[in-house]
């Protein structure tokens, strides 16, 4: 019983690694609020969702389930705070905005792998950063 425990428990865990990746990609230090808020939890929905498909199918425990609602939240609070850095006037800020919105319009199949998929809004804004990047002394 304590090891399905722990399987269940790897389930849940392995079922939201897709959060961090895509902040990783996305907010790397830059973002701001109302559209690229609105968009970030866009993203966030997406992911809730798409975690919740995915434990479905799984035989959890009531607990368990219930111990989700808490860290996916938590998550996408995370991810808000995160989108408050750049003002709307900022080169960074629109190509920002479409990136989310792009991740938001993925499948769960594509954000599941996340690490391989690079929408082209997102591949445009990464090159705005780096490019904004070398800019800096």
């Amino acid at each position: 019983m304590l090891e399905s425990g722990f399987e269940e428990r790897d389930t849940v865990t392995n079922a939201t690694p897709i959060l961090p990746a895509i902040l990783a990609l996305v907010l790397s230090g830059y973002s701001s609020a109302d559209e690229l808020t609105d968009a970030a939890q866009g993203l966030c929905d997406t992911i809730k969702t798409c975690t919740l498909e995915v434990v479905a199918g799984q035989d959890l425990t009531d607990e368990l389930r219930q111990d989700m609602a808490p860290v996916l939240e938590n998550s996408c609070a995370e991810m808000r705070s995160q989108v408050q850095a750049v003002p709307a006037g900022h080169n960074l800020y629109q190509p920002a905005v479409g990136c989310l919105r792009s991740m938001a319009s993925l499948s769960c199949q594509q954000l599941h792998n996340a690490g391989e998929v690079k929408t082209p809004e997102c591949t445009e804004y990464d090159r705005q950063l780096k490019a904004a990047s070398a800019m800096r002394p």
